[in-house]
Formats: structure tokens, sequence, C-alpha cells
């Protein structure tokens, strides 16, 4: 059962975060390739979400499921977009990093950026998702921890946020 999410219900978890962006590596088999012989492009947006979850995972110690479970918390996202570069094929591993963007009041907005051997960089993108309470899908503050978390995690990014600091 969902419980209502305030933001009063928090996850603290306090850890070492590695430097740099986040680096999410992602297997492209042969079911994941169209006609044309490359990624059929609707898996990339699924892909970024993967990776996506995992940073927030890595960042804050809970993931989407367990947020909007058990925190009362929703994420979704109000705006993605990708800029394709290269082809993706099954030959390498896809590694997808992320990086914070922007922290707002109640949104969050992450930069992702494939790259594949030999290509290189595949696709750049923005993911913007707005935080909620689960139960009521109204807005709510980003959770005092989480923020805190997701502040560190940009600092030590290696890349400034669009606003020039987390506000």
């Amino acid at each position: 059962m969902k419980v209502a999410g305030d933001g009063s219900k928090d996850f603290d978890f306090d850890h070492e975060l590695p430097p740099g962006p986040f680096r999410h590596a992602v297997t492209v088999g042969w079911g994941d390739a169209d006609p044309a012989q490359i990624a059929y492009t609707a898996n990339i947006p699924a892909w970024c979400l993967e990776a996506l979850e995992a940073w927030m995972k890595a960042c804050t110690g809970v993931g989407w499921y367990e947020m909007n479970i058990d925190l009362g918390v929703g994420t979704p996202f109000v705006d993605i977009a990708n800029s394709f570069q290269a082809p993706i094929t099954p030959r390498q591993p896809l590694l997808i990093e992320v990086t914070v963007a922007r922290i707002g009041r109640s949104s969050l907005a992450c930069a992702l950026e494939g790259f594949q051997e030999p290509a290189g960089r595949c696709f750049s993108g923005r993911y913007t998702c707005a935080f909620v309470d689960s139960v009521r899908v109204k807005p709510i503050a980003i959770p005092k921890r989480m923020r805190a978390n997701i502040a560190r995690f940009a600092t030590a990014q290696g890349r400034p946020l669009e606003d020039g600091g987390a506000s």
C-alpha cells in the first residue's frame, strides 16, 4: 500500500560518492536491434531510465520503487529529450553517463550521454522529473536528505550545474 509523501519521510544515506559522472553499462543485445541492424530507437529512453534509477539508488540509497511505496515520493518525468550523434549496435556495451544538470525546489534535471566504441558519443539527453506526493500526485519539495545527497554528488561530478550551484 502506498503511503502519502509530503517529504517528511526521507532516507538518510551518507556515503562516499565516486568523483566524476555516474556510469552505467547496458548490454545491447541482438533483440534490441531493428531491421537497420542498429538499436531500436524506442529502447534508448528505457536504457536512460535504467541508468537514472541506478544513479538514484547509488546517490540516495533508495530506488524508485521504495521511494514510491515506502516513502510516498514519486518522481514522474515531465520532460525527456535525446539527440543522436551515432548509431548504437549490439557489438559493444553502451556506457551511459549521468550528471545532475539542475536541482530545483521540486524538480531535478539530469544530463545523460551514451558512449559506445568505436563510435564515441552516440547520444546526449536531458531528463527532468518532478518530486510529488505519490498518492495525491501533487508537487513536494525534494526531501531534505535526498537533496543533500544529490547536491553532494553534483559538487563532485566534475561538471557545473546550469544555475551555478545547487539551489
